[in-house]
């Protein structure tokens, strides 16, 4: 009999758990799989394991307090929103993640939607598909070797946005409040506040965790600071961005456009305003999707549990 329980709270990577499953044998460990989505659906089905696995499911207070033997939760993915990281704290639960599986596979997704806004590709190709043939749709671009690139948050995956768009613009700029560096690599200059890259930057790409204090920091306020046209790009958390904020500064042409993956709500629904917009191209949270990723999570979510029970240093533990 297994000595160790795992339970996963959701799981949408792949149909079947065999990769973690292999792994996991090396400490004895066997898989309860569960497919939640609400605090009560978690609390109906954990039981009490010896480890989490866990994807968007609430790990809130009120369930990990029900549990006696959880020596880690490991999120397989990179943000830990969804985990009251708190309560792990006081009860002494590891909180483990995999932050590298999908760094280049997002940096490009950003890319992707900055260039293909810059140079208007959604209304240009929604023209073509209404039967129109023509440039119109594309009147207003600029040469991109003309504008500033922003990124905001220079951690891993906006380092590799802003080394995708070098080649492409006339300069890279960042701002990164925890960061109190004077060089980034592949940033030209690194501002000195928020404003700043507002101010200065014609693309601006959203690269910070969804916490309490980034909530909703791209506010009315902040699209007041960006440029007259600027584009904004969010592959980050849906929650940095203040949705009705954003359709206003759409609807009003300060915005030049958007191209979100992550929403808020999410998923966006059928009737929401942000679709309408010709502007703006919307992703269903997918940037952080390739073949060779999510293998690389499915391995990395496992060996962090394995080494964690081995007592060894696990890949990346947060708490």
């Amino acid at each position: 009999m297994p000595e160790l329980t795992v339970y996963v709270s959701d799981y949408t990577l792949a149909e079947t758990m065999d990769v973690e499953q292999e792994i996991l044998t090396q400490i004895d460990a066997k898989l309860d799989l569960a497919q939640c989505r609400t605090e009560d659906e978690v609390a109906a089905t954990i039981g009490d394991p010896d480890a989490i696995i866990t994807q968007w499911a609430p790990l809130t207070r009120g369930i990990l307090e029900k549990l006696t033997k959880c020596k880690c939760i490991c999120r397989n993915g990179v943000g830990v929103d969804n985990i009251d990281l708190e309560a792990c704290k006081d009860l002494g639960i590891a909180v483990l993640n995999v932050p590298a599986y999908c760094v280049q596979d997002v940096a490009d997704h950003a890319a992707t939607l900055a260039l293909a806004c810059a140079r208007r590709l959604q209304p240009t190709i929604d023209a073509v598909r209404g039967g129109t043939w023509g440039e119109e749709p594309i009147l207003d671009a600029r040469r991109l070797d003309q504008l500033t690139f922003g990124v905001l948050g220079l951690g891993r995956i906006g380092r590799a946005s802003a080394a995708r768009a070098k080649p492409f613009f006339k300069q890279v700029i960042g701002f990164d409040a925890f960061m109190d560096a004077k060089e980034v690599e592949n940033v030209d200059e690194v501002k000195g506040s928020l404003e700043d890259l507002l101010a200065e930057a014609d693309v601006i790409t959203l690269h910070v965790p969804g916490t309490e204090e980034t909530t909703k920091m791209m506010n009315a306020e902040r699209f007041a600071q960006m440029k007259q046209g600027a584009i904004l790009v969010n592959t980050c958390r849906g929650v940095v961005v203040d949705t009705d904020a954003l359709v206003d500064a759409l609807a009003s042409g300060h915005l030049g456009g958007a191209g979100l993956d992550v929403h808020d709500p999410e998923p966006l629904p059928e009737d929401h305003p942000l679709r309408s917009f010709p502007n703006v191209i919307i992703t269903p949270h997918v940037a952080y999707y390739s073949i060779e990723a999510v293998l690389q999570a499915r391995r990395e979510t496992a060996e962090n549990i394995t080494l964690f029970f081995q007592g060894k240093e696990p890949i990346s533990r947060l708490i």
